[in-house]
């Protein structure tokens, strides 16, 4: 039995990073590292260890001869994980939960998490993963991806270049599926060049240095070029097939690009059961389908433990799709679920959890956030109305708006006093925390905040104390808040700000829409300001989009200055100055740099831009999370990252999951 060192130090990404531990691109070759370097807490419990090379019941269809031997499904060298605690035992399913069809984003994270490369526990590296190794040339502008001979898509036929040469030329790269060119493939609007060097090693040619180009792949829903299957799909792609629209219809969709735009955005993951996939489990629901979505083992998963044992360990997973967090809170409470982090592990559930840990057969891990706030306000300084945008782009009347806050209100109301007055700023744990940028502007004053709104003009007020704007009617706008983002404090955070803002004459009302509804209000800019926590708090360099003009449906300050400067001018609206020069060194200059120090600094100047500027608000530091584990649901870490662009929990290795009896 090998296990891994167990440490119950807290996570200290400054440390980690300044003692070298960040992928370092240059010439040379990035190997498969298994393992993981975060551990749970306590001793060792002595071992599950009885697996016997595959799963008994994956042994008996071999034995019957419905299934070929392992050798056989198996490449010639599957990545060995080592497990966090131990080697662990075939058998059993993870209880687990979805509110409702829209909460299936988060099985992309969960299953579904297998790109050419992943990030390490540490969140700093990306490692070999479905790429068996990666070669990096000096000017980041040449990455050459060696595949696993031998792998195969979960329906036994061979995955190699020719799926990711598919993937990119066929579906990414056609303007009829996919209108604009995924950004991580292109520097600059111009996409890279795939070369074929054999069956099992493809190259990327940027035409310009790409250096952010494997932590992107590493990060979130980069994982298009391993979960297209050429030999499915290509039946219905008019370029290959004749009755390509016929096909499609027959599975329900309008014809074939409508069918390839859903695989392409991983719908048909979740919503076609056929589709081959390289995941570790498969699924026998459709989502939607009724109240459960089940998943069962893939007998060509291609990954094993230190012992030579094909994994999961786990026989499957099972989703049961629950109407609100009220019944799935009652689910944990009364240990009907295997390990959850989202919606009941709240600041405001904790205390209930924590009573009914014995009976409900569950401990705590920690969850170490990326956000940047608890509270992140957004006016949109490309409103569509000319007078909002007028309101909006007042740094005064940012200024003054932010001065009018009770935050310490906020911090004891909504977060249990945890947490200090902060605004949209990198994290006191990583190296680009500047205190002046968190603290500046978060004194609660009405005086002041009179005083700086006053500054903009617009000291006229109307019968109700509000004040006139430019066009002489009163400043008042929507703000927008995501009904089923699982963020309920958002909403009771500005209902707590509102009536400070009221009385320095500023009317803001809380737009409550469901999730798919805000973002498409957001994609078409037809929002006043919106509200999110927010990501990059640690991760800023590849998460700068709450800092400048860059595109994220959460993080939407400017969508028309990102439109203008994405497009050279030829659409959105022309930014000033300071979000040009932003932009600028962004994509021109780090972008480019190979060094991860200069790109640091680099960002350094980005921040230093944010913070002259305030083009958002803050309230209050980022809350520690929190995940629930039943106690004999083993190999789960007990402390990990929780970030948009790291992508939990596929990143601990859910594979090496098991259930002690």
């Amino acid at each position: 039995m090998n296990a891994t060192t167990r440490t119950n130090r807290p996570i200290d990404r400054r440390r980690i990073l300044a003692a070298g531990g960040a992928l370092a691109l240059g010439a040379g070759t990035l190997t498969a590292l298994g393992g993981c370097s975060l551990s749970p807490e306590g001793g060792d419990s002595g071992g599950g260890g009885d697996a016997e090379g595959e799963a008994p019941e994956l042994r008996d269809l071999v034995e019957e001869g419905q299934l070929p031997p392992l050798a056989e499904r198996l490449p010639t060298n599957p990545l060995v994980v080592t497990p966090v605690e131990e080697v662990g035992r075939y058998g059993g399913t993870w209880r687990n939960a979805l509110i409702g069809a829209g909460d299936t984003f988060r099985l992309q994270y969960t299953v579904g998490y297998e790109n050419l490369v992943r990030w390490n526990l540490d969140w700093t590296a990306a490692e070999p993963n479905v790429a068996e190794s990666v070669t990096v040339n000096d000017d980041a502008t040449r990455f050459t991806f060696r595949l696993r001979e031998g792998m195969r898509w979960s329906d036994g036929e061979p995955f190699t270049v020719d799926d990711v040469l598919f993937a990119f030329r066929d579906i990414a790269m056609n303007p009829d599926i996919v209108p604009d060119t995924p950004g991580h493939l292109s520097v600059d609007g111009e996409p890279a060049r795939l070369e074929r060097i054999d069956d099992h090693t493809v190259e990327f040619v940027f035409p310009a240095p790409r250096a952010l180009f494997l932590e992107q792949l590493a990060s979130g829903p980069s994982d298009m070029l391993t979960r297209l299957p050429r030999h499915y799909l290509a039946r219905f792609h008019p370029d290959h097939a004749e009755d390509a629209d016929a096909a499609a219809r027959e599975l329900d969709y309008s014809g074939a690009v409508e069918l390839l735009q859903d695989a392409m955005y991983a719908g048909a993951l979740w919503t076609n059961p056929a589709l081959p996939r390289l995941h570790a489990w498969l699924p026998k629901d459709a989502v939607g389908d009724g109240t459960r979505m089940r998943f069962t083992r893939n007998p060509y998963y291609w990954k094993v433990d230190p012992e030579g044992n094909q994994l999961p360990y786990l026989d499957g997973i099972d989703f049961s799709i629950v109407q609100d967090a009220e019944v799935l809170l009652l689910n944990v409470l009364q240990g009907e679920i295997d390990m959850l982090d989202r919606h009941v592990t709240t600041t405001r559930n904790k205390p209930v959890l924590a009573a009914e840990r014995e009976a409900g057969g569950y401990r705590f891990f920690d969850l170490v956030p990326d956000k940047l706030n608890t509270l992140t306000i957004m006016f949109n300084l490309t409103c569509q109305d000319e007078a909002r945008r007028e309101v909006f782009n007042s740094r005064d009347f940012r200024v003054g708006l932010s001065h009018a806050i009770n935050r310490q209100e906020l911090i004891n109301t909504l977060h249990a006093r945890q947490g200090e007055p902060w605004q949209v700023a990198p994290a006191r744990e990583s190296e680009l925390f500047d205190e002046e940028m968190a603290k500046q502007y978060t004194e609660y004053d009405l005086d002041l905040a009179n005083e700086f709104l006053d500054r903009t003009g617009w000291t006229e007020r109307n019968d109700d104390g509000i004040r006139l704007g430019p066009d002489g009617e009163p400043i008042s706008f929507r703000v927008l808040v995501g009904t089923g983002a699982g963020k309920p404090e958002l909403a009771d955070a500005l209902e707590l700000i509102r009536p400070d803002w009221r009385a320095v004459g500023v009317d803001m009302r809380v737009q409550n829409e469901d999730e798919t509804l805000r973002v498409q209000l957001i994609q078409a800019n037809e929002h006043h300001a919106l509200v999110w926590d927010g990501d990059g708090g640690l991760d800023t360099v590849n998460t700068p989009n709450f800092f400048m003009p860059e595109w994220g449906d959460n993080s939407a300050f400017c969508p028309d200055w990102y439109t203008w400067l994405a497009t050279g001018g030829a659409e959105g609206l022309e930014p000033p100055e300071a979000a040009r020069e932003q932009y600028r060194i962004y994509h021109e200059e780090i972008a480019a740099e190979p060094d991860r120090d200069r790109r640091t600094e680099l960002m350094r100047e980005i921040l230093a831009i944010a913070k002259r500027e305030f083009w958002t608000i803050g309230v209050s530091t980022a809350l520690p999370g929190y995940g629930i584990v039943g106690e004999n649901f083993r190999n789960m870490v007990q402390e990990t990252f929780f970030a948009g662009k790291f992508p939990y929990p596929g990143v601990t290795g859910p594979e090496q999951y098991y259930l002690e009896s």
